[in-house]
């Protein structure tokens, strides 16, 4: 081998290391010099790197001298550059604690809540989102604020005929609110009136849902044990051949199977019929007083299974936190609110919600004594969260494989699930169970963006991928609290700078 041949081998090998990418062949828009790159397909940080964006896309990565004839240079300054935040589970269409029996003035605090909504997932970093059951009209608001986080979705959820969802429409026919039901062809299941079962079965659902744009199915095991009265109206649950369907017509389709479930029972379904990715831990325990702290064995076998196996878990914690937060004068103290959501709904979260709290107890109470339970509501909400917190603890000391979702804004009782400020709360928990920081930063990045089938585009920064990044002033692998440090969000190219994306600042 020739010595001039050995610093073309050097720099092939780098490249397939991952440690640099080709200079781009023209001028870039935009590159950003002085950097400390860190992106999760890297074994550690890049320090000094430098990074090229050519409209939408990143052109190239390095290190050493950048590449000269940039449009715009920006020193980064020694400052963190990392891939934008996705958050893989929420619902466009809530507002966190805002419902038309607590207020009068409903329609303008969802309007000013909705306006805000985009800014504040972006504001706190967080640059797609994945709405795991589609509303039109909410995403077509959404899709038009001129500042907002990429969009996917998973279309409308595939509920049964006959399933506990269908149960909650009243007077609504599930035709009109669910048009892709699926109709389980197991068992006798009912078909509607009028319903032509040819177009409710796995394959016309799957159509359906791609027909609207949805890139992803969300089925339900609903076993509402949560239910307030003495027992829930009957409906049914979906059969493992039902479901197994499902899934195959949705792989055939490239697309994930996302399964709503809290309970032991749920999850074993779930491993049973291999889904995708469970929405939601394991928070229901049947037979166990409500403040238990450690899972009976059986149900401490099902998550050690999840945990081994390659479905995918998206803890939610912040969602089953929500109700918590009637109880916790900390979380409507917490400044940062300032940023997510209107002043005005502030008022009104201080003011008219807290009727909530009674609703509550009038409802639930009896709910959270079956088994004995004698401590105060407050004391027996923090032990449930202490409990479930330590089990996905567990689960991920395990290896278990973690999504990052955060459910919102869950309709629930309650006000914890503020858009973007949801997550970053999300990411604390995740902290204070033990999760290590890499583990939590893969699942914010590239472990949503693999399980959701985006990582041709999304999860690492690398050529050729979207030009969606944060610069941060700390380093988030050292601690999660660099997450709120950003200073810069860059999407598809686009800059803003953080502080006018603040809810104070519009």
């Amino acid at each position: 081998m020739t010595r001039k041949l050995l610093p073309l081998l050097l720099f092939l090998i780098l490249a397939l290391q991952g440690c640099v990418s080709p200079r781009p062949s023209h001028p870039a828009d935009i590159l950003i010099t002085n950097a400390v790159l860190i992106s999760p397909e890297r074994e550690k940080p890049l320090q000094g790197a430098w990074l090229a964006i050519n409209g939408d896309r990143i052109v190239a990565v390095g290190d050493g001298a950048p590449p000269a004839g940039a449009s715009e240079i920006i020193d980064a300054q020694g400052k963190y550059l990392i891939p934008g935040l996705i958050d893989s589970h929420v619902h466009l269409y809530h507002a966190t604690g805002l419902k038309r029996r607590y207020t009068d003035d409903f329609d303008r605090l969802h309007a000013a809540y909705m306006a805000q909504q985009p800014r504040s997932f972006l504001y706190y970093g967080f640059t797609s989102i994945i709405e795991l059951n589609s509303d039109e009209e909410a995403n077509a608001r959404f899709l038009s604020s001129p500042q907002r986080p990429r969009l996917f979705h998973c279309g409308q959820g595939v509920i049964l005929s006959d399933g506990f969802m269908a149960m909650e429409l009243g007077a609504t026919s599930v035709g009109e609110a669910y048009p892709g039901y699926l109709i389980d062809t197991y068992r006798d299941a009912p078909a509607p009136p009028g319903a032509d079962p040819a177009a409710h079965t796995p394959e016309a659902a799957v159509r359906h849902i791609k027909d609207s744009g949805g890139r992803c199915v969300k089925a339900y095991y609903e076993e509402a044990l949560w239910w307030p009265g003495d027992e829930p109206p009957a409906f049914s649950l979906p059969t493992p051949e039902i479901m197994r369907d499902l899934v195959g017509e949705a792989h055939h389709q490239d697309m994930p199977v996302i399964l709503h479930a809290t309970t032991p029972a749920g999850h074993e379904f779930a491993l049973a019929t291999g889904v995708d990715i469970l929405a939601h831990g394991m928070w229901e325990w049947p037979g166990q007083a409500f403040d238990a702290p450690e899972p009976q064995e059986t149900y401490a076998d099902i998550a050690s299974r999840i945990a081994a196996s390659e479905t995918w878990l998206q803890p939610t914690f912040a969602s089953i936190r929500n109700t918590a937060s009637l109880f916790d004068e900390a979380v409507l103290a917490d400044p940062r609110w300032v940023n997510a959501v209107p002043s005005s709904y502030m008022d009104y979260l201080k003011g008219d919600a807290q009727k909530q709290r009674d609703m509550f107890l009038a409802v639930f109470e009896h709910k959270l004594r079956e088994n004995g339970e004698t401590a105060p509501v407050p004391a027996l909400q923090r032990a449930f969260n202490l409990r479930y917190q330590r089990l996905i603890g567990k689960m991920a000391e395990n290896g278990a494989n973690l999504t990052f979702g955060t459910d919102t804004a869950v309709g629930a009782f309650g006000w914890a699930s503020p858009p973007g400020l949801a997550g970053l709360w999300e990411i604390g928990i995740w902290d204070a169970a033990g999760i290590d920081p890499e583990t939590i930063f893969k699942a914010l990045t590239i472990n949503n963006a693999s399980a959701f089938g985006l990582s041709d585009d999304l999860g690492t920064l690398e050529a050729a991928k979207l030009a969606d990044l944060l610069l941060l002033r700390e380093n988030p692998l050292e601690d999660v609290s660099a997450y709120d440090t950003i200073e810069l969000v860059i999407t598809g190219g686009s800059m803003i700078d953080r502080q006018s994306l603040s809810a104070a600042q519009n």
